[in-house]
């Protein structure tokens, strides 16, 4: 069998390069980790993105410290890279980095064919601006009153998207176990509203006042609670077309494959001055201090409880909505959104 290298065939093209492992295995090797590279853009552009990213910086890490030490080598010991008439360790020392750079540069290349697996994917399921935000999937998460459902409902209203607001759901939990006669710490009795949720229910007006949302923060903590709920949430999610749920752990619990997460916040007076007006408004009498104290208590308990406490995902869009209006807030949103969907 010829051994014919990769390095002649490049600079003599000849017949025995096609039957040369020399040429055939690492061909296909690179055939192999773009078919790779393509497949992984297809089925989670994100991690994909992460992985190359993740493969990109190893292949750095090796090659930068072995290519200054073989630097190194050439300007200070050029004995060492010509001639075996010096010390072990000298010896071991370049050996070690040939071999790391090596290593590296397999590493670098192998990165590079992953890369163009994804770019050859993406240039061949490309879809216009308007196609690609047919099928979206948006996490919206953030603390009371912050205004993450009014934002959720322009956003699907203007995408054609179905709306779900996750906090109703254990709202809708704890005033079942209320109406069943028992305490919201009861953790059995909520376990078993949670089950038989109908979801029909959830446009019940007494789910929105304040004891409803400090009533919910309770069984939320429940971890059997949660986990019965999560299936209906990731249905809701997965449905064809894509949806909006807003929460508090939509993308880090919930959807945390959603290609677009949002956590939107404001400062504690300015949320407890919005749930007030709420309230005036629906002609609830409740001071702003109450509702301020208890926007602090929820927010402890939200972001402190064990089971998906409340926190923006690692690559969750953060929005300040403090000093915005609901117009101002939206707009800025879409902004956002079309920076994610439109590449």
């Amino acid at each position: 069998m010829t051994s014919v290298t990769a390095m002649e065939c490049i600079r003599a093209p000849q017949a025995d390069c096609l039957a040369s492992p020399n040429v055939v295995v690492p061909l296909a090797m690179l055939v192999l980790l773009v078919a790779l590279g393509f497949v992984s853009w297809r089925r989670d552009v994100t991690r994909f993105r992460r992985s190359r990213r993740r493969t990109a910086i190893g292949a750095g890490l090796l090659l930068l410290p072995s290519l200054v030490a073989i630097a190194g080598f050439y300007v200070l010991q050029p004995q060492t890279i010509t001639s075996i008439d010096t010390s072990a360790l000298s010896q071991t020392a370049w050996v070690a980095s040939v071999v790391l750079a090596g290593a590296g540069g397999a590493l670098a290349l192998g990165a590079m064919a992953i890369a163009f697996g994804g770019r050859l994917a993406k240039w061949m399921f490309r879809k216009s601006p308007r196609q690609r935000t047919a099928n979206l999937l948006i996490a919206i998460d953030g603390p009371a009153a912050s205004g993450k459902g009014t934002l959720a409902k322009r956003i699907a209203q203007h995408f054609s998207l179905p709306c779900l607001d996750t906090g109703l759901l254990y709202r809708a939990v704890a005033r079942d176990v209320v109406e069943n006669g028992h305490h919201l710490d009861n953790a059995a009795a909520a376990v078993a509203a949670a089950k038989v949720l109908d979801a029909a229910t959830l446009d019940d007006p007494s789910l929105r006042g304040p004891a409803a949302g400090d009533a919910a923060s309770i069984v939320a903590r429940i971890a059997d609670v949660r986990a019965a709920l999560l299936d209906y949430q990731r249905r809701f999610a997965n449905q064809p077309g894509g949806a909006v749920l807003d929460g508090r752990d939509i993308g880090t619990v919930v959807c945390p494959q959603a290609p677009i997460k949002i956590y939107v916040t404001a400062a504690p007076q300015e949320r407890a001055r919005r749930r007030h007006s709420e309230y005036v408004a629906r002609g609830e009498a409740i001071s702003y201090d109450a509702v301020l104290s208890d926007i602090h208590r929820r927010d402890a308990r939200d972001s402190g409880r064990d089971i998906a406490p409340m926190e923006p995902a690692a690559d969750a869009i953060r929005l300040d909505t403090t000093t915005l209006d609901a117009d101002q807030a939206f707009r800025e949103v879409l902004r956002l959104i079309a920076t994610k969907t439109i590449r």
